[in-house]
């Protein structure tokens, strides 16, 4: 990913969060196989990313699937990493819109306290 890219993400992340303690399931791939966080914590989240604290070895660029279960058991949001930081002790990892038109579905759940069956669709 170029420096552009990297600062592109920046900037997209950067709207109203809501902070929150939501279980969450972060799953990539990389050369090793599937690798699965099924324990993972998202601690802040918008309509366009999240922040995750997840153990997992990812990079800026990659891509991971979320889930956030409470939310929405059967949602999963294709995400793209724009940052990782040790914070803590802890991974925390920014995750971004895979492109321009992306929002996470579930965030409105999350940001208004909707249950799952009224989150309006996207797209």
């Amino acid at each position: 990913m170029t420096k552009a890219e990297e600062s592109k993400l920046e900037t997209m992340r950067r709207e109203n969060r809501l902070t929150c303690r939501l279980p969450a399931v972060v799953e990539g791939r990389d050369r090793d196989g599937l690798k699965r966080d099924p324990a993972a914590q998202c601690v802040s989240i918008s309509r366009r990313g999240a922040c995750v604290i997840t153990p997992l070895d990812v990079v800026v660029g990659e891509k991971l699937t979320l889930a956030l279960p409470t939310i929405n058991a059967e949602r999963k949001e294709m995400m793209v990493v724009a940052w990782v930081r040790e914070f803590d002790g802890e991974r925390h990892v920014g995750l971004g819109p895979i492109d321009d038109d992306t929002f996470v579905i579930f965030s409105d759940a999350a940001v208004t306290g909707s249950a799952p069956s009224e989150i309006p669709a996207v797209g």
